[in-house]
């Protein structure tokens, strides 16, 4: 038998399985869906400026006639957003069915012998609707971390092409346009339509998970210099039908020392009790609470008064 090889073999096994220890969360918990109601509306009007950040290509046909210089403008939302749970996909959906916004356009050409209309035109779009999920699974990182990620699923957008009131100006022949607004309505809805189901699936999803991946899995700790919180994630958070569970590493240490594993074994913890009504739940183990004592004697001063009247007569010193 070739001892070397064997050797190898449990050390890269005991490698191995450090990295699964190291990986064991020491912070579970959840959050019933109903608190999450309470963000959602803050989310969605984020989610709408990035809409507003989205370019609308230039269009040409055959023809010669183009839309160019094509923006759009999504007003703030008039009614509440709704948000529900899709487990299958382990997706947090959000939808609103009441935006509008403003399609702006710097130039367009319109031949219809015989005539040739130029200018440019303003379609103001009533009835909007918007809807997405956000998908919860991994990434690994360059380093070998593990953070969440977000795809996006269940994107649903609906432009009402029938609820649209255009405003064209140019020469003599845009007085005629109104024979024309088939080929406006047609064009600017179906660039409206495909910019937002790009933002939807793959804009924000992009965003999101880059925005998760920038730290590296780090936070800086509250209070000390250079106290630093571990959150790498070994699964993807939960979406179920009553509550968003999560679970992190939960490790608290010196960014000057580096980190330190605690010696107590992580316990398997549950992320949420089906017969607690609570609507937060969390889950804190002992490795994360030994760490938490331990990094804070490395980063934390603690001072004091010890006056002699406290030490007492009968003491030795």
């Amino acid at each position: 038998m070739n001892t070397k090889l064997v050797t190898s073999m449990l050390v890269a096994n005991q490698a191995f399985g450090a990295s699964l220890v190291s990986l064991a969360p020491g912070i579970k918990g959840s959050f019933d869906i109903a608190i999450l109601e309470q963000a959602k509306d803050v989310y969605f009007d984020h989610v709408v400026k990035l809409i507003n950040s989205i370019a609308i290509p230039d269009f040409e046909d055959n023809d010669g006639n183009y839309l160019r210089g094509n923006t759009f403008v999504m007003n703030e939302r008039t009614s509440d957003v709704s948000i529900y749970a899709d487990p299958v996909n382990n997706a947090l959906v959000m939808r609103c069915d009441k935006l509008s916004g403003i399609f702006y356009n710097d130039s367009f050409r319109y031949k219809s012998w015989p005539f040739t209309a130029k200018g440019h035109i303003e379609v103001i779009i009533n009835t909007i609707e918007v809807g997405f999920g956000l998908q919860f699974t991994t990434q690994t990182l360059p380093d070998g971390r593990v953070v969440p990620k977000i795809n996006g699923v269940d994107i649903t957008t609906d432009v009402d092409r029938w609820d649209v009131n255009i405003k064209i100006y140019g020469n003599i022949w845009a007085d005629f346009a109104a024979a024309f607004e088939v080929f406006f309505v047609g064009s600017v809805v179906d660039a409206i339509d495909s910019a937002l189901y790009s933002a939807l699936a793959v804009g924000i999803p992009t965003v999101s998970s880059q925005a998760l991946a920038h730290n590296d899995g780090y936070l800086p700790a509250p209070i000390f210099e250079n106290w630093m919180f571990d959150w790498e994630t070994r699964d993807a958070f939960e979406v179920t039908d009553t509550y968003f569970g999560f679970d992190v590493k939960g490790l608290l240490f010196d960014k000057l020392i580096g980190e330190e594993e605690p010696t107590v074994a992580i316990p398997d913890m549950p992320n949420h009790l089906a017969d607690h009504p609570e609507k937060f739940q969390g889950f804190v183990s002992t490795y994360t609470i030994d760490s938490f004592f331990s990094s804070w004697l490395e980063v934390g001063t603690m001072q004091g008064w010890y006056k002699h009247n406290y030490v007492p007569p009968t003491a030795k010193f």
